[in-house]
């Protein structure tokens, strides 16, 4: 049966399309490209408004063409953004360049993990979406681990090289899209009239859903604050006097450090239970932040690792317990709403904190972030309050 190579497939394709060379120092490469760090910060802010306003429209459209035919748009999108950035400099090809890749996010955000909990769905083991969406973040946080001691030293050889060697790697991982089985076949044709009455249906659904409600706003903090610090962490480990070249050293660490909590979420899940869950990623988000306000020479690193501890554990549980709310026919869609929130944080807080380390410095700047997550957090709690909902308890 085609649908079982399905997850393997996924496997392999996660981790070639995270062989991004240019990450670890992805901030320090695009100021080698001619990009300021306060027009990098703004491209990322741009990038996100893409992403926010392709998500929805791009979510019922892998609901109605199909999530493998939007998986291969999606890759493709990867594949010009890449070469964009390997051969060329200055802030617009950069900004197109996102912008490109903004498509591609949007239409593989929610695809992604519809297709994975769709194909354990038909043969009857959605039990399993933890653990393997906790596999998946493993084999892919281990995989980017070599690529980013990798990457870091290709830098410092040539700026422009972690690009160009992470090229091979985008194209195989489309190449492989296309042997993906499709789990259900569609209902409906994709045509206009049909996508507007499915868009329209999935937004009333989401009004409706309240954890859905609630996990998309949590998202909107949550997923913000991991991708500023994760994207400015190279400035950040410059900053507190670590060398270039060791930085890929140190990226390896936190990626295996994110393999370990994806690895381990199911299980520390099932003890916490729903609510105690969300409520510690929600603190150790804040408490990093702040702990990455402090700058401390050096050792300021081991601090900074408790934002690739929780970054693993989010993406696993999150992930489940939204899947669990939503309806085969509308997932991605749901998917891609939630991911909106998400994107609309990015779009308005990151472009604000460069502004504010422009004109301050590194460090005062993350301590807005912190305090912008906290009263956040607590209206968040209100809110919960107000929806009454209710969470499990652990087993």
């Amino acid at each position: 049966m085609k649908l079982k190579r399905n997850i393997p497939l996924m496997y392999t394709i996660s981790s070639l399309m995270w062989g991004r060379f240019f990450i670890p120092v992805i901030a320090l490469f695009y100021i080698a490209s001619q990009v300021t760090l306060a027009q990098f910060a703004l491209i990322i802010g741009v990038f996100s408004l893409a992403t926010l306003l392709f998500e929805i429209p791009t979510g019922a459209l892998a609901d109605l063409l199909g999530k493998k035919k939007t998986l291969i748009f999606s890759r493709s999108m990867y594949v010009i953004e890449i070469i964009l950035i390997a051969f060329f400099n200055g802030f617009w090809i950069f900004l197109i360049a996102k912008i490109i890749s903004g498509l591609g996010v949007s239409l593989s955000s929610g695809t992604t993990q519809a297709m994975r909990f769709d194909t354990l769905k038909k043969q009857g083991r959605i039990n399993q979406y933890k653990k393997i969406s906790g596999n998946i973040q493993v084999i892919t946080n281990i995989s980017m681990a070599f690529v980013f001691i990798i990457g870091a030293f290709l830098f410092t050889l040539n700026p422009k090289l972690p690009a160009i060697v992470s090229l091979p790697f985008i194209v195989l991982g489309l190449v492989l899209t296309f042997f993906l089985e499709e789990p259900y076949k569609n209902k409906k044709k994709m045509n206009m009239k049909n996508y507007w009455t499915h868009l329209k249906e999935s937004i009333n659904y989401f009004k409706n859903a309240k954890i859905v409600k609630y996990l998309s706003i949590m998202s909107f903090f949550t997923l913000s604050a991991i991708a500023i610090s994760l994207s400015m962490s190279s400035v950040y480990f410059e900053k507190i006097l670590i060398p270039i070249s060791f930085i890929g050293v140190l990226a390896f660490v936190a990626s295996m450090i994110t393999a370990f909590t994806s690895k381990k979420a199911d299980k520390w899940e099932e003890k916490l239970g729903e609510a105690k869950s969300l409520f510690l990623i929600q603190l150790f988000l804040v408490l990093g932040v702040f702990l990455i306000s402090l700058m401390i020479p050096h050792y300021g690193y081991f601090l900074y690792l408790l934002i690739p501890f929780i970054s693993g554990f989010n993406g696993v549980v999150i992930g489940n317990y939204i899947n669990h709310h939503i309806e085969t026919s509308h997932r991605a869609t749901l998917l891609s709403i939630k991911g909106m929130f998400g994107n609309i944080g990015i779009f308005l807080l990151f472009p604000f904190i460069g502004y504010i380390e422009k004109i301050t410095n590194f460090g005062f700047s993350f301590v807005i972030l912190g305090i912008i997550l906290l009263v956040g957090f607590i209206l968040l709690y209100l809110y919960s309050k107000k929806l009454n909902l209710k969470f499990s308890k652990s087993k």
